[in-house]
């Protein structure tokens, strides 16, 4: 039975509802309505249904609390999942991005070292074939020089040779005379 003066007092509240609509009633709605009394006197008092519900009622509420509870477990244990998940899958690509990078960034660095010693082998290598030329150039202007001084020297010499013969020749003839000059030249 219930104990709640409250419940009491709504019983009552609705018995005096009743009392009251009986009073206006048609004999059909007095009729279900007598029929329905019946039934729950028949099985139990109206305090004692009314306490079942309340009972049945506390517990539709403690199984609702429970579903919430667990529905809201759930929810918070898919939401950490996912933000793991997210958070994995962050790092995962923030990780994959600077290997990338570095990769990136190490293979300009060898790219610009490689074409920097190009450079210098180039460099070097320009240098040396422009010094290589140089001498070649120097030595053969020197070789042209002397084969011109030599040449310069050679007819000079002969040029002086041959002067010094005119002269000699012109000197004979004139103190021995041209015969003698001709025969001294057999």
């Amino acid at each position: 039975m219930a104990k709640d003066p409250l419940l009491r007092d709504a019983v009552r509240a609705i018995k005096a509802k009743i009392e009251t609509a009986a009073e206006i009633a048609t004999p059909e709605e007095l009729a279900y309505l007598g029929t329905a009394i019946d039934r729950i006197g028949g099985r139990a008092t109206v305090l004692e249904v009314e306490e079942m519900g309340d009972i049945k009622m506390a517990e539709m509420s403690a199984h609702a609390t429970a579903v919430e509870t667990a529905t809201l477990d759930t929810i918070a244990t898919a939401a950490d999942v996912a933000i793991a998940n997210v958070t994995a899958a962050k790092t995962a690509a923030e990780t994959a991005i600077t290997a990338t990078k570095t990769a990136a960034e190490s293979s300009i660095t060898q790219t610009k070292n490689a074409a920097l010693a190009v450079m210098a082998q180039t460099e070097t290598s320009t240098v040396a074939t422009v010094n290589a030329a140089a001498q070649t150039a120097i030595q053969q202007a020197a070789s042209s020089r002397d084969q011109a001084i030599a040449a310069t020297q050679s007819a000079a010499d002969q040029a002086v040779a041959t002067a010094a013969a005119a002269a000699n020749s012109v000197t004979q003839q004139l103190v021995l005379g041209r015969k003698t000059f001709f025969l001294a030249q057999l």
